[in-house]
């Protein structure tokens, strides 16, 4: 102990104590047992909501089966609260083709537990519905054919879901396969609405890997909200016996509370009082133009719906929106 410990010990093991009470909190979630289930674990509030046939559509599209879970805190408040109708699309199984049978189980499961629809995309060429193969970089640059029938694969998803909204990675997310998605996804929106004129699209980029320079939205978490990610992510049981993901997906949604107050929020803001949050940057697609926010942010509390009339007023197209360079 250090000179200025030994002269205020009090202080130093209140903090000690209250460290050891984070890891102990995170521990304790290991003996909850992981999945996937005999059955899906759906919790009451999922179970309730039935969207209407008028009901905003949203597409989440998942570099992998988990993803959907992980960042997916705006899209299920969207269904909780608003009635959205969310679609899960599985660019990918994985890479593993061993473990793609076990994903596909647990990412079923995943899904009903969110109140989720599911989308597996066919491969050009493949003989069954198992996502996308070589979803990188470098697979767009060395087979750019290849790389085109996987776009017109995902353009011919999108025109047929006719989405209100859709998510994906930031461009910069460090993994291969989430910057891959990134750029699918917007040649896809692009191919898509080229081909009806006016039409336009709500794109909510998502961080998990690696935090985005410029988020615009500040997207508060209720324990209710992350207890359900947190059931669904569960239920892919061999990934989170990996990499336990889950158990720090609490700290995650905190630190983004912290980063989030100021960098959507105004530098200098105070906290937010909320304990959990996921950030966001929005942004509008139509046609072939990449429409880019004016600087600011916006932050949506617990106390105020998520809606599409909520996210359209705040990041509307048109003379709000910048004209950029497509992706």
């Amino acid at each position: 102990m250090t000179g200025k410990d030994a002269d205020n010990p009090t202080q130093f093991s209140r903090w000690r104590s209250y460290l050891d009470r984070v890891v102990e909190a995170v521990e304790s979630g290991k003996v909850i047992p992981l999945g996937p289930s005999p059955a899906p674990p759906v919790p009451a509030a999922v179970a309730a909501v039935k969207p209407a046939a008028t009901a905003s559509k949203i597409l989440y599209c998942s570099p992998h089966p988990d993803d959907e879970t992980l960042g997916g805190a705006l899209a299920l408040r969207l269904l909780l609260e608003s009635g959205a109708r969310v679609t899960n699309i599985a660019i990918t199984l994985g890479s593993d083709h061993a473990q793609r049978a076990r994903r596909r189980r647990e990412l079923i499961s995943s899904c009903q537990a969110l109140g989720f629809d599911l989308v597996i995309p066919t491969d050009p060429g493949a003989a069954s519905a198992s996502g996308f193969e070589d979803i990188s970089l470098a697979d767009r640059e060395a087979d750019p054919r290849g790389w085109e029938g996987r776009v017109r694969a995902l353009a011919e998803i999108i025109d047929a879901q006719q989405p209100d909204a859709v998510f994906a990675p930031h461009a910069d997310d460090f993994n291969t396969t989430h910057v891959a998605t990134h750029y699918l996804v917007t040649e896809a929106l692009r191919e898509c609405l080229s081909q009806h004129s006016g039409a336009s699209v709500l794109l909510i980029e998502t961080e998990f890997w690696h935090e985005m320079l410029d988020p615009n939205l500040m997207v508060a978490v209720t324990p209710d909200i992350a207890a359900i990610q947190l059931t669904a992510a569960v239920e892919h049981g061999g990934e989170m016996a990996r990499n336990p993901y889950h158990l720090l997906h609490p700290c995650r949604l905190m630190n983004n509370v912290r980063r989030g107050s100021e960098v959507v929020g105004g530098q200098g803001k105070a906290a937010q009082p909320f304990a959990f949050a996921e950030l966001y940057r929005m942004s509008q697609r139509r046609g072939r133009e990449a429409l880019q926010p004016l600087p600011g942010g916006h932050i949506l509390p617990p106390s105020e719906r998520a809606t599409l009339d909520w996210m359209l007023q705040r990041f509307p197209p048109g003379a709000d929106f910048a004209d950029a360079p497509a992706d």
